[in-house]
């Protein structure tokens, strides 16, 4: 049977001179690059590597959305919360659909069926 070959004594590493301190002051920050430089080397690297580099755009700011209370009639309730499961809509919907039929400046983009279905809820 062989022997195996001794240990170094643990402080072996610890002796003789410590490294020196790496001076982090002087490093100096590059300057910003432009999104289309670190697209194109995204680009770059995904074909290197066989990676995904497709990037999705940055969703565009949402409108904020100030609530609207409002009092109406049970009858006019009822009727708005009928239509709005038979639409499979909400009732907000319905209502700015009726504001925009009536002339007031509503924009395409913030007339979503259902906005509580775009919250944050995964696929």
């Amino acid at each position: 049977m062989r022997q195996k070959p001794a240990l170094p004594p643990i402080d072996a590493d610890l002796a003789g001179a410590p490294r020196p301190r790496l001076d982090l002051r002087a490093l100096k920050p590059r300057e910003p690059l432009a999104d289309a430089e670190v697209e194109a080397n995204s680009r770059a690297l995904g074909a290197r590597w066989g990676a995904s580099t497709s990037l999705e755009p940055p969703p565009a700011p949402a409108v904020p959305f100030a609530s609207l209370r409002l009092e109406v009639p049970a009858y006019l309730d009822q009727a708005l919360t009928l239509k709005a499961a038979e639409q499979r809509v909400t009732k907000a919907f319905l209502v700015m659909s009726a504001l925009a039929q009536a002339g007031y400046p509503v924009e395409p983009a913030d007339l979503v069926p259902d906005r509580r279905k775009t919250r944050g809820r995964g696929p």
